[in-house]
């Protein structure tokens, strides 16, 4: 899970919007892992927010230091070896905890754990962003192609090849996308898990670190 680089209204930000929306962005994420892997039955996963510039002694004006922002979630998958098909369970590698996926069911439940959670980093951002210009935040408003607009773009490439996995089918793939969608879209629109992810968010911004572990985003969204 990684916010991309580049993103189509980066110009309109100040540095410390900026700073705001990668932060939101990714307590989106890590919000979703810890609540609704949690949820729906799976395991704890073991991850860091990892937050990062690099430096640049030509960087000499914003723009160019927002679009070598990087911000990323390492461990945050379920599954980082995607199997050919959902018939392929048995060949899912035990290590990193995968060793609950022992049926197809098993399998399609990480399968939409990992789509939920990475469009939810957007969707996060998203919101912010909206509630930052007093719009009202609207699930048509926010659908998966404007996510590219809130650091999205590496993320719905990874959720392509999730769904080239799991459907040859490109109208059930189209389906499925959407029906993840909206279960991301009501977890960061919860009024509930809205007040967590910020509180999270401003967590991160007050840490000011490099590196924020699992165990950190569990104590914040535990209180």
């Amino acid at each position: 899970m990684r916010r991309n680089i580049r993103v189509n209204n980066a110009v309109a930000y100040t540095p410390e919007i900026s700073r705001r929306c990668v932060a939101y962005h990714e307590a989106g994420h890590a919000a979703a892992i810890y609540l609704l892997n949690r949820i729906r039955n799976i395991p704890p996963l073991l991850f860091n927010l990892r937050f990062s510039v690099i430096h640049s002694d030509t960087v000499t004006d914003f723009q160019t230091a927002y679009e070598n922002y990087i911000a990323c979630i390492e461990g945050g998958r379920l599954l980082h070896t995607l199997p050919d098909t959902l018939d392929d369970f048995r060949y899912i590698s035990v290590e990193n905890g995968q060793d609950w996926i022992r049926t197809r069911e098993n399998l399609l439940n990480a399968f939409d754990a990992d789509m939920i959670n990475l469009l939810a980093g957007s969707l996060a951002e998203a919101k912010f962003v909206a509630e930052m210009d007093d719009e009202i935040f609207t699930y048509r408003l926010v659908d998966p192609p404007a996510l590219e607009n809130y650091g999205g773009s590496f993320d719905l490439a990874l959720i392509e090849d999730y769904l080239q996995r799991y459907s040859p089918d490109q109208q059930t793939r189209d389906q499925k996308l959407n029906q993840l969608h909206q279960v991301a879209f009501n977890f960061i629109n919860d009024y509930h898990n809205w007040r967590a992810i910020s509180k999270l968010a401003e967590f991160i911004l007050a840490a000011d670190k490099d590196t924020i572990c699992s165990e950190e985003v569990a104590t914040i969204l535990g209180e």
